[in-house]
Order: C-alpha cells, then structure tokens, then sequence
C-alpha cells in the first residue's frame, strides 16, 4: 500500500509546539502575535522542518513512492534492483525473397521502414534453394520510435543481385527509451514478484539471454541414469550444436533448482539438453493458378503460411494434430490460387503429433491439375522464424550475472 505522507508547513508546526506548550504549564494562558512565546514557536517549527526534510529524504530511500529521481536510484540500489534501463534499440526478423545463393552481409546491408529507421543484420544470412530466408535485424538507432509496425520495412540498400523483396512479419519491438521514474518504481515494487516464476519459464529467460536464439524449452521426462532431460527449440528451428549446448549448462547452472545442479565431487549434472525432435511434414497437391500469378511467389507464400500454422512458440506436442483439411484451406486461400482438388491432396488425413517432437514442413510437391511437377522441393527444409518474448525486469534485474 503506498505511503502517503504529507509535509506540514511552519503554522501547522507553530500550532503544535503551541498546543503541547499549553497542555503542559498551567503559567501561560495564550501565546500572542509578535511575543517571545510566538518567536520562539517559529524558531522550533523552522528547526523541526529541517529535521522534518531529513526523514523523508531518508525515508524515500527505503520506499519507492516518496523517492524521485536520484533518490530513485539509491532506493534501487538498496532493494538490489537492476540499475534504471537505460534507452535501447528495437529487433525483429525480416523475410527475404530472392534467387538462391543471394548474400546480405551483415555491415554492408541495411533495412529500412517507411518511417525512415534504419535496420542492421545481426550476422550474414544466405538465401537457400527455397527461394527466401529469415534473418535478424536491430535497429542502428535507439527509442521508443524504433517500433515500427509489421510490413513496413520493405527496402534494403544496397540492393544485392538477386534480390526480390523484402518485409517484416512481426514488429519491431524491444526498442524504449531511458526509464522513467513512473516504470522505474513501479520495476522496483514489484521485484520479489519477479522470481515467482515456474521453474521451466525461468530456464527459458536463463537460456535466452546466455543464447539469443533460443525459444522454447520442453520438459521431457527422466534419462535412465535419473537425470532430467530438456530439450531445446530455436527460433529459426536450427539445431544448436554441442558447444552452444554446453555453454548453456556451463553459463546457466547457477540458477537450476537442487536437482538439476552438478553435486560436489561428481562429472554430471542432474540435466540434459537436447535439441528438440522434429516430426516432418510432407505435402503434396494439384494447383490451378490464375494466369497472371507467379508461380515462386506463390510456392513461398504457401510454405510461410503452413510454417505459421504450424507455430512453434504455440503448439502443443501430442495435443495437437496437424490437420489436413486445415492445411487445404491455407493452401486455397493464397492469393494467386484458382482451385485446389481435395482428392489429390496429401496427407488426406489429420496426423497425430508424436509428443517429443514438433511438426515442420519438410516436403513440398506443387504440380499442376494433369499431375505435373510445378515445383518439386521433396527433401528441403523450408526456412522457419519465430520471435522469443524477453523478460526484461527478470533478465536484468535476477539474471545480471549472465
């Protein structure tokens, strides 16, 4: 409950060293205007404001709603409350359409949204033989104004050879200026709430921040040996090799709970991590076009939409299916698609979803209504990219020593 202190002025205090003067002498009936009395009443309200102006100052430190500013500040430090968050650039992940093979090197290319910011790879991306790729962005500026809405970074300069178009699927989000006092208190009153966590949503924060591409991680069970084992999925749906596995064990294991830490004396932890199973999905289907549709353009938007239904931050293991009428009706509501037979379609019935593993499309067969191949990519994994959702109070403010 917040505080609600007043500051008394110098008649409030004059009233009072009045009211306890007369209530302690039967010697003085009345203090009048201008008498010693009066003078020094007003001497001992000044001296008692002073001290009055101490004890909030000192008490501002210790409660977040009598504290401003750099008292603010202190009253974080005091609670062990991350530092005030200093301003900071927005991220999100563009899609790219192009011809295979075309590069977009990170420090040479830069994106840019209608509003006018300006976009910086985070690493080199190449377009595979699918015809189009994700890859992560920042913002080179910081603020609040570098959120900019879904499918409005659409320019790329330099414009590589090759290269077709490009937009965002997901705001640019992330980005904030310096923290105000408002959500600063606000950040510092809620910090014992920030712990209460379930223990698999804290290992996410915990692997997010020691890896950014992290996404998802799944509780799967117990290994032979007693040891509990956690899988882990990434945004781009990339497996993370042994390296990348191990420094999540090694950079994480102070915040795992008894359980899964390594006991004195012994080689292993009580968890493994593995990268999450991937059950493939195969398609095929007849297609007519209309006759001014381009056939790459709607090959990728097909793949990108079944990608979505298919979400991994959403989907459910063993509780959901892959259903296929679901899938038809994504593939007929494309644009550029005349009509879609269902008695060519495959698979022809809802696959039950193994509860280890997460569907991803894998083969894609598009042929014409005679049966003809229009594009055949049987065997490749299309490109996948879901956003994590960061944690910011509890990445700064529990996990500052990662």
């Amino acid at each position: 409950m917040p505080l609600n202190i007043k500051p008394t002025t110098v008649e409030e205090r004059k009233q009072i060293y009045a009211q306890t003067l007369l209530n302690k002498t039967n010697k003085v009936s009345k203090i009048s205007d201008n008498s010693v009395l009066s003078a020094h009443a007003y001497g001992v309200a000044k001296v008692s404001g002073k001290a009055e102006k101490d004890i909030v100052l000192a008490m501002s430190k210790l409660f977040p709603d009598l504290a401003h500013g750099a008292q603010l500040d202190q009253c974080a430090d005091n609670f062990g409350v991350a530092a005030r968050f200093a301003a900071g650039e927005s991220s999100t992940s563009v899609l790219i359409v192009g011809a295979a093979g075309t590069q977009y090197i990170a420090g040479t290319h830069t994106w840019e949204s209608k509003s006018g910011v300006q976009f910086t790879l985070e690493n080199s991306v190449t377009i595979g033989s699918e015809g189009f790729t994700y890859a992560k962005v920042r913002s080179i500026d910081v603020g609040i104004k570098t959120n900019v809405e879904p499918n409005t970074i659409t320019k790329v300069s330099p414009e590589p050879t090759g290269h077709s178009y490009t937009t965002n699927e997901y705001y640019a989000q992330f980005g904030r200026d310096t923290e105000s006092d408002s959500l600063f208190r606000t950040r510092i009153k809620e910090s014992n709430n920030i712990i209460a966590t379930r223990t698999v949503s804290m290992i996410e924060q915990v692997f997010m921040k020691i890896n950014s591409n992290v996404l998802r991680v799944f509780y799967q069970g117990i290994d032979p040996q007693g040891q509990l084992i956690l899988a882990i999925v990434t945004q781009n749906g990339v497996d993370l090799n042994q390296n990348e596995l191990d420094a999540l064990l090694a950079q994480g294991d102070q915040y795992f709970s008894l359980v899964e830490l390594r006991s004195y004396g012994r080689q292993n932890y009580g968890i493994v991590l593995r990268n999450i199973g991937w059950q493939y999905i195969d398609i095929s289907f007849r297609v007519e076009l209309l006759q001014n549709a381009n056939v790459d353009d709607v090959r990728k938007n097909i793949q990108i939409a079944i990608s979505k239904y298919m979400d991994f931050r959403y989907w459910k293991p063993g509780d959901q299916n892959v259903e296929w009428d679901e899938l038809l009706q994504i593939v007929s509501g494309i644009q550029g698609v005349k009509y879609v037979p269902d008695q060519y379609f495959f698979p022809n019935n809802d696959v039950r979803t193994d509860p280890n593993r997460l569907p991803r499309l894998r083969g894609f067969r598009m042929l014409n209504l005679n049966g003809t191949v229009i594009t055949d990519l049987q065997g490749a994994v299309n490109a996948t990219f879901y956003p994590n959702v960061a944690d910011f109070s509890l990445q700064q403010t529990v996990l500052t020593t990662i």
